[in-house]
């Protein structure tokens, strides 16, 4: 709640320097702050005068002038700062000043005094059992002549000290024996006052009734005692380490580990709204000194990247840097961590941005939908616009861009940043699917750029703009934004209804359902479409973490045989998301000598460098930095990177050289994809280019595709191979065959979605291989649709039949996918879907059949079971997938005994964010079956 607002003066008492005003909020205590430090900026009012106000409001209110009387009274969280002010000026405050506040702070002790040494026996708790200061009698739990509410708070105590000391590492606070806790009836929080040069005490309020609220499940009383209490003990835990050197900073500090040890509580969220990185963006981070209580994100954002650890890090190396600014405490540390304070930024400002109503699930903070809605400068509705601005250092600048035409086509940027600054600009992306991803838009050294967003303009909800400047230092950075947007050829977008099948049947019966396919597109559009029934599901098209279409081309493909020449490659990701390429090889045909090359340079996060190798038909070899913590790769989707080679070409080579290249790449989640092709270089030879199939095509096991190709020059005969794991290996097609252009193929199995087909000269000199992967299949009996395709213009649909018959099958569970492959963006669309057959004579629950029950409750919110039983022990897999069938989680993994299982979801994706309300796919898999059911995430 206090922003930076009595954090000023005793920042500020820090360095030496006067105090400041900062602006009000609407809370009663930061308002009367606010009106004492704008006083003592203006004159009107002292400093010492102010401290002592300030502890009137604290230990008896009635002593403040009326000019400096709020309505009502809020509690202060900054006792703890007060105190150290204090402590720090007491030298200069006059006697009368000084003996005012000894009386408020040394008061003589009540006769009523009791003591509670807590169940660790770290704490000794010291409360008076009547007259102001007493703590609630009740006595009840258990009743045992010590006061419930004596007894919570030593429990707090321990959970506290077992948290942020025996668990996480930081500094333990000295006790001898015990260390000493007060209760106090006052106007703060609670505050700790330090003793000698390490030492200190605390002291809570005495009930806590009347704070503002929290989402304790207990109740805001207990909710506001635990946030306290986790805090001050911070304080003494920072006194302990680093003698509070830090200034305000261990006010965000001690609140950012509030949610670390009572994380149901969310006192801290009554801070946010006021002066926060989130509320008030254009506000400094160090705003008046420093940070403060509602800066606590900055280290959210820390921890929930790089984990809990790097918070200790950074209290441990300020024991021996105190004298060192703050700001260069946290640079060096992420920089340990492969970030920094600036590079840090634009990451921190998208966070900051997908809050609140603009929260996307799995981006940002954890519990980014409770917090407030990020603040603005403007929000962008109509196109071109052009937006001038500045931005302070660790500030940042949003702008909302909303109402995109909708149709076809591409957002445009064009940035125009300050020269020589720390600029940065991010692009917080919503889909229409309800999906959201960060782009970082790449400043040139001028801190320009002129691109497109690579998401696609129909696919866009809407846009945040986050203009970063992440100099720790400086003034602020001016800048000029102008966003646009192009449209392109008329789109049809498919749209399937219903988007899966959960269907039950008896043995031996025939049922039917319907599906309805509806162009949704732009006008104009025509939306073309097959459908075939698989046993697995294909690779997603665009939507799947694939580099499926990256490319390795030369600026050339011409040589002269005897000269030595330095060939430039470059290096594409075809990728549409997380996919990352992290490794490229070119493989070198007798005749060429390598000589040397250069990294593969152009990527966002660092280079491909070269492993060197030499020699006549040599192998090289570029990896990335894959190890860094900040990435997993060093190419993105959509990027391209250069890289030059010398080579000699000898004098007697003629006709094409066929260089074979293979890039791989890491999705986020560390699944391994590789494209493999060949780069022709012709001195006077033939060519062969691949027509078809060249990715994304679906054949089923015994189809009859034909295979097309063009090709150039004297070649007699080709050869056809096959690769069922994306260039990894390859079997023969056809040994030799004409080279016509055409070649009818027989489809066999077994199935994959990792296919290409490559057509090569029979002495491999030169080839040409599919652009992509495309699917071979297995036919299901048990399902079928029709018709299998069709045409349909804008606002039109087709009606498909889709059988089921369970003749023949036995009970259990049966899985199979409708794939619509189409002419719109996102093909192919997959409709999940799900036969229990049951036998009405044996039924199905019960330890000797495979059955997947479902999961209850269903709908649910926040968790539920998925039950199922096995036949038999053995190897098992329980997956929660989203409705296009990619991994949201595995919620079980390894072997099982047979019989009645349950496995809890909460809810979670594989990174403990927690997913978007909707529907999800439970799916049972042992080594011979597998099972699906369809679970919903209420809201």
């Amino acid at each position: 709640m206090l922003r930076k607002l009595a954090l000023i003066t005793f920042c500020l008492l820090l360095a030496g320097a006067a105090p400041l005003a900062t602006a009000a909020t609407d809370n009663a205590g930061v308002a009367f702050l606010t009106k004492v430090e704008a006083d003592v900026s203006s004159g009107a009012l002292s400093a010492e005068q102010a401290l002592l106000y300030k502890f009137h409001y604290g230990f008896d209110q009635a002593k403040l002038p009326p000019a400096y009387r709020p309505d009502s009274f809020a509690p202060l969280k900054n006792g703890s700062q007060i105190m150290r002010e204090f402590e720090l000026t007491r030298d200069r405050l006059t006697p009368a000043t000084v003996a005012t506040i000894d009386a408020y702070l040394n008061a003589a002790p009540a006769a009523d005094k009791a003591t509670y040494i807590s169940p660790s026996g770290y704490f000794r708790l010291t409360y008076s059992t009547s007259g102001g200061d007493a703590v609630p009698s009740t006595d009840t739990s258990p009743a045992n002549g010590i006061p419930d509410y004596v007894e919570k708070i030593a429990g707090y105590c321990d959970h506290s000290v077992d948290v942020e000391c025996y668990t996480l590492g930081f500094t333990t606070p000295a006790h001898s024996p015990y260390y000493e806790i007060d209760f106090e009836s006052m106007g703060y929080y609670g505050y700790t006052s330090g003793v000698g040069t390490y030492g200190s005490t605390i002291t809570l309020h005495n009930t806590f009734v009347g704070f503002p609220p929290n989402d304790d499940p207990e109740g805001n009383v207990w909710g506001a005692a635990k946030a306290t209490v986790a805090h001050e003990f911070k304080h003494a835990s920072q006194r302990a380490g680093s003698r509070w050197t830090e200034g305000g900073w261990v006010e965000l500090d001690a609140t950012w580990v509030e949610d670390v040890v009572y994380d149901v509580v969310n006192d801290y969220y009554n801070y946010l709204p006021s002066g926060s990185p989130i509320s008030h963006p254009a506000t400094s981070l160090d705003s008046g000194g420093s940070g403060s209580y509602e800066d606590c994100v900055y280290e959210t954002w820390m921890s929930e990247t790089w984990g809990n650890q790097i918070i200790v890090d950074l209290w441990d190396w300020r024991i021996t840097h105190t004298s060192q600014a703050m700001l260069s405490s946290y640079d060096q540390i992420l920089s340990d961590n492969g970030s920094s304070v600036t590079g840090g930024w634009p990451t921190f400002c998208a966070w900051n941005y997908a809050t609140g109503t603009r929260a996307l699930a799995g981006l940002g903070y954890g519990e980014a939908a409770d917090y407030p809605t990020a603040g603005l400068v403007a929000t962008l509705t109509s196109y071109p616009t052009v937006r001038t601005g500045s931005v302070a250092s660790l500030a940042a600048n949003h702008f909302r861009g909303r109402l995109f035409s909708g149709a076809a086509g591409t957002v445009d940027v064009v940035f125009d940043g300050a020269n020589g600054t720390s600029l940065s600009l991010t692009a917080v992306i919503e889909k229409t699917n309800g999906t959201g991803v960060i782009e970082y838009i790449v400043l040139d050294g001028n801190n320009d750029a002129d691109t497109q967003l690579s998401v696609p303009r129909d696919e866009i909800l809407e846009v945040g703009f986050c203009i970063g400047n992440g100099a720790i230092s400086g003034g602020s950075a001016s800048y000029t934004l102008t966003v646009d947007q192009t449209d392109v050829t008329t789109t049809p977008q498919i749209t399937l209804d219903p988007i899966s099948f959960d269907k039950t049947m008896d043995i031996d019966q025939t049922d039917t359902e319907v599906l309805q396919v509806t162009n949704t597109g732009e006008a104009g559009s025509t939306l073309v479409y097959e459908v075939a029934v698989q046993a697995a599901a294909p690779k997603a098209s665009g939507s799947d973490k694939s580099i499926a279409g990256s490319t390795m081309t030369t600026l050339t493909s011409e040589y002269i045989p005897g000269t030595t020449v330095a060939l430039e490659f470059t290096v594409y990701n075809a990728s549409t998301d997380d996919e990352w390429l992290t490794d490229a090889t070119l493989d070198f045909p007798t005749g060429i000598t390598v000589n040397s090359s250069t990294a593969f340079i152009g990527g966002t996060y660092g280079n491909m460098t070269s492993d060197g190798s030499t020699g006549d038909g040599a192998l090289v070899s570029w990896h990335g930095d894959t190890g860094s913590p900040d990435y997993y790769g060093v190419i993105v989707g959509g990027e391209s990177a250069q890289a030059t080679v010398n080579v000699t070409f000898d004098a007697g080579l003629s006709g094409s050289q066929n260089i074979a290249f293979s890039i791989s790449g890491d999705e986020w989640g560390g699944t391994p994809h590789t494209v493999s092709g060949n780069i022709t270089l012709t001195s006077s030879g033939p060519t062969l280019s691949l027509i078809s199939p060249n990715g994304g095509e679906s054949f089923a096991i015994g189809d009859n595709p034909t295979i097309t190709w063009g090709s150039s020059g004297t070649l007699a005969d080709v050869k056809i191979d096959l690769s069922r794991n994306g260039g990894g290996g390859w079997e023969s097609v056809v040994a030799s065959t004409p080279n016509d252009g055409a070649f009818g193929w027989t489809v066999t199995g077994p199935a994959s979605s990792d296919c290409l087909i490559r057509v090569s000269s029979l002495d491999d000199a030169v080839s040409d291989a599919s652009d992509a992967v495309f699917t071979i299949y297995q036919d299901v009996s048990w399902v079928s649709v029709l018709p299998a395709g069709g045409s349909l213009g804008q606002g039109e649909n087709d009606i498909l039949t889709v059988t089921f018959d369970s003749t023949g099958l036995v009970a259990g569970d049966y899985t199979a996918y409708l794939v619509f492959t189409h002419n719109a963006p996102g093909s192919p669309d997959v409709v999940p879907v799900t036969l229990h057959v049951n036998d009405p004579g044996t039924g199905v629950d019960v330890a000797g059949v495979f059955h997947l029950r479902g999961n209850y409750p269903n709908p649910f919110n926040p968790a539920t079971d998925i039950v199922f039983t096995l036949p038999a022990a053995g190897a098992a897999k329980v997956d929660v997938l989203d409705m296009k069938g990619r991994l949201v989680r595995t919620v079980w993994s390894g072997d099982l005994e047979a019989g009645l299982h349950s496995f809890k979801w909460d809810g979670r994706d594989a990174t403990g964010r927690t997913v978007a309300a909707g529907s999800y796919l439970g799916r049972l898999t042992t080594a011979d079956r597998s099972a699906t059911c369809k679970m919903t995430l209420a809201k």
